[in-house]
């Protein structure tokens, strides 16, 4: 592939133009009520919801990272589904409620299991 343009690393445009470049990712995660969260190379969806609601968190959810990997590819981008990872937290007695750590989401063809624990639960 020929690339056109670019920002040579180290510049200062460069951290300002990754900003802009996902501006818009932030807002397609607002229009879900989704809270986003975003690191250099990494990115993190938050969901506040009753343990009653946990199965209407669980598919916008689902729906917020369909639109985010519809974003990606727009973008030349690729969600990594073996780095995606679920999470439920709450009170001892909630967590307790959920049985298996809650509920699954499911994207595509994959689905993402809910741990106990983040970074690597996958593994």
């Amino acid at each position: 592939m020929y690339i056109v343009c670019s920002v040579p690393q180290g510049s200062v445009l460069g951290p300002v133009l990754f900003v802009l470049y996902g501006a818009d990712l932030a807002d397609i995660v607002n229009r879900r009520g989704v809270t986003l969260h975003s690191f250099a190379d990494d990115t993190q969806l938050y969901l506040h919801c009753c343990r009653e609601d946990i199965t209407t968190a669980a598919t916008r959810l689902e729906e917020c990272i369909v639109d985010v990997g519809r974003w990606m590819s727009a973008n030349r981008l690729k969600l990594n589904m073996d780095k995606t990872e679920l999470l439920w937290t709450g009170s001892r007695y909630s967590i307790s409620q959920l049985h298996d750590h809650g509920p699954s989401i499911q994207l595509g063809a994959d689905t993402v299991p809910a741990c106990d624990h983040m970074c690597g639960c996958l593994e």
